[in-house]
């Protein structure tokens, strides 16, 4: 498609009443990604900075113990609290934890570890809730078409956070990024309210509610296809954390003190740039091409490729290249892919679903990673570089389970607009 046909399409979505939301959804979503960018150059500085890539890859696995033990709750908390509601009580909350890391920091006290940890738990709950927020609001069209426009908002947000955290890492120093991110939790906050009258038309009881301790992880058991999606976050999850530390550990040898968080405030600015030109030129027209089945298959034939070619090539440069690659199209087309594949469920299972599959799934590869470091580095005696060719293993599982989400999703479209979850009031 034409560029001047993309930009006729854009506008006349965007100013459309859906439209009109759908930007207030990506200006929120570009707050968020930018005080979230502004801090991941901190917290590999403040870990990596005398530590080690180790103890990074167990601060990973602690996370989705820790997520464990929050999703009940949360589960409780998206009972009473809906919509924008939901959104100012978490994003103001997660602010205060910012400055309570500041003024910790700045006492001298020793911070790295549980703001690493912390920021895991920050990116999954914040990013979550958000867009269950969305979903509440688009139908299954709407969504495809829209919520790529959202995503643009959010690669912006980190693309400009990644960009001034490279640039003012030196100047406003670990405890200054961190007041700028709290800057603009609270401005997304004071973003004018979403008109959820014209939400999408739910059929299901309203008599239903969260009746387990555990409701999201019992509705992800219960469900099929909610099963699928987890078992290919879980995959796509560990390849990327297990890639993560790989690179750490190339990082820590060859780097020390500031110029670690210097590396990553740059490579951090490079994965956001091809992030955002990969959202704004390639996901919609790739959708059309080939569908949200065949996108979510081609992305692990992408994965697959990238980890081959480092069995042939390792060293820190064209892994870092690898890595840039990786991490922006999995923040692009595997994101927002993710997020589509929630649209044909009713509201209850999207949501409890969602937040078990964004929160603890999305970090039980992590935990997994954790045990698998440990066993290849500790018990087995073996170099990191051997987890190259786990990944290899790993992405050709991932490559099987894709095909099998893509029929379903196809399948529950369609049951989608039968049963009326498509619909919009």
């Amino acid at each position: 498609m034409k560029i001047g046909g993309l930009l006729k399409t854009f506008w006349a979505d965007m100013n459309s009443p859906e439209g009109k939301e759908t930007f207030r959804f990506a200006l929120r979503l570009f707050l968020i990604l930018f005080a979230y960018y502004l801090m991941k150059p901190v917290r590999e500085g403040l870990i990596l900075d005398g530590g080690s890539a180790e103890i990074r890859s167990y601060a990973l696995a602690a996370q989705a113990t820790v997520l464990l033990m929050l999703v009940p709750f949360y589960s409780i908390l998206i009972r009473r609290l809906h919509g924008d509601r939901l959104f100012h009580w978490v994003t103001m909350f997660l602010a205060g934890n910012i400055m309570l890391f500041y003024f910790a920091g700045s006492v001298g006290m020793h911070i790295g570890v549980l703001f690493f940890i912390w920021l895991g738990i920050f990116s999954v709950v914040q990013i979550s809730q958000f867009w269950t927020m969305v979903s509440d609001y688009h139908s299954v069209e709407k969504g495809k078409q829209l919520t790529s426009y959202i995503a643009i908002g959010g690669s912006l947000g980190a693309m400009i956070g990644a960009m001034v955290a490279k640039f003012m890492y030196i100047q406003l120093g670990t405890y200054g990024l961190m007041l700028v991110a709290i800057a603009m939790l609270v401005i997304a906050v004071l973003v004018p309210s979403t008109d959820f009258t014209r939400k999408r038309e739910s059929h299901e009881s309203k008599e239903e509610s969260i009746q387990h301790l555990l409701g999201g992880l019992k509705r992800v058991m219960d469900v099929p296809y909610l099963r699928w999606i987890a078992v290919s976050v879980v995959l796509l999850n560990l390849i990327n954390s297990t890639g993560e530390f790989i690179l750490a550990d190339f990082v820590t040898a060859e780097k020390h003190g500031e110029e670690i968080g210097a590396f990553y405030a740059t490579f951090y600015l490079y994965v956001n740039i091809a992030t955002l030109l990969l959202q704004a030129f390639v996901v919609r027209p790739l959708y059309q091409v080939v569908g949200v089945g065949g996108a979510l298959i081609g992305l692990a034939v992408i994965n697959l490729s990238m980890y081959l070619s480092v069995l042939f090539l390792p060293f820190l440069a064209w892994f870092t290249i690898v890595k840039i690659a990786d991490n922006s199209i999995d923040y692009s087309v595997a994101n927002t892919t993710k997020q589509i594949l929630f649209l044909p469920l009713d509201r209850f299972t999207r949501y409890e679903g969602m937040l078990a599959i964004n929160t603890f799934f999305t970090r039980f590869g992590d935990l997994i990673q954790g045990g698998m470091i440990y066993l290849t580095i500790n018990f087995a005696g073996l170099p990191p570089v051997y987890l190259v060719g786990t990944n290899v293993v790993l992405c050709l599982l991932w490559l099987l389970v894709t095909i099998k989400v893509s029929r379903k999703f196809k399948y529950r479209s369609q049951q989608a607009e039968e049963h009326g979850y498509a619909r919009l009031d």
